[in-house]
C-alpha cells in the first residue's frame, strides 16, 4: 500500500501512480470538479495538481497535499444550511458553525440512502466535507452518576462545582483554611475530557465521569 496525506489526514492507495482525481475521491471530496487539489513543492508555496495530471507516491515527501474548495460549501445541521470552507473539519468544529453545545450534544452524518454515521465517541474524527454533507445533532445521555474516589455518586446536573466534588467525597467543605483540596477528573465533556477544578470553578460533567479529590495541609 502507498500512503498520503491531504489537510493533514491519512489514506492509502494500492496503486503508486495516481491521478488527481483518484486522491480527492479516495478523500471522499466530491464532485471532484469542486476543489482545487495541490502538492507542497517547498517550506513556502504548493503548486496544482490537474485532475487527470498523474502523481507518483513513491516521490519523497508526496505526502503534502492541500485540498481546498473552489467556493464555500454549504451544508446541512438540523436542517439548516452553513457555509464552510474547509475540506475536513472535526464534529466539534461542524458544531461551532452551528452553535451547538458539544459537551450536551453529538452529532450524526446522514449519508445517502439514509445512512447515519455517529461521531458520538470520536468528536475528533476528520470528516470530508462535501456540498451534500449533512448533519443532525442528538443529545448526549443524562447525567446519573459521576464516580467520587472509586465511588460512585448520584448527581443529575449538567454541571458541578469544586464545592459540589469535595462534598460528595467528604460529605461536608470543613472550616479550617489551612486544609486544601487537589481535584483532577478524566473522562469529562469533549471539550476538556481530562484536568484539574480549580476552587470556585464551575465545569460541565458526563455520566459515569471520574473525579479524584486529594485533601492536603498548607505548608
Amino acid at each position: 500500500m502507498y500512503y498520503f496525506k491531504i489537510n493533514k489526514k491519512r489514506f492509502e492507495s494500492s496503486k503508486s501512480k495516481i491521478t488527481g482525481r483518484e486522491l480527492l475521491s479516495i478523500a471522499n471530496l466530491t464532485p471532484v470538479e469542486d476543489f482545487e487539489l495541490l502538492y507542497r513543492v517547498n517550506e513556502k508555496g504548493f503548486t496544482p495538481i490537474q485532475l487527470d495530471e498523474i502523481v507518483d507516491l513513491k516521490t519523497v515527501g508526496i505526502e503534502g497535499f492541500k485540498a481546498k474548495p473552489y467556493k464555500k460549501l454549504k451544508i446541512k445541521v438540523d436542517n439548516e444550511q452553513y457555509e464552510v470552507e474547509e475540506c475536513f473539519m472535526t464534529p466539534i468544529e461542524i458544531m461551532e458553525v452551528a452553535s451547538i453545545n458539544a459537551d450536551r450534544f453529538y452529532l450524526k452524518e446522514i449519508r445517502k440512502g439514509n445512512v447515519e454515521v455517529s461521531y458520538k465517541d470520536d468528536v475528533e474524527h476528520k470528516i470530508s466535507i462535501t456540498k451534500m454533507s449533512c448533519f443532525v445533532s442528538c443529545k448526549r445521555e443524562e447525567v446519573k452518576c459521576i464516580i467520587v474516589n472509586a465511588r460512585e455518586k448520584a448527581w443529575n446536573n449538567e454541571k458541578i462545582s469544586y464545592e459540589d466534588v469535595v462534598k460528595l467525597a467528604y460529605g461536608s467543605i470543613p472550616d479550617n483554611p489551612n486544609v486544601i483540596y487537589t481535584i483532577v477528573y478524566k473522562n469529562g465533556v469533549p471539550s476538556k475530557p481530562e484536568g484539574s477544578l480549580a476552587k470556585g470553578a464551575v465545569i460541565y460533567v458526563k455520566n459515569k465521569m471520574i473525579f479524584n479529590v486529594v485533601p492536603s495541609n498548607k505548608s
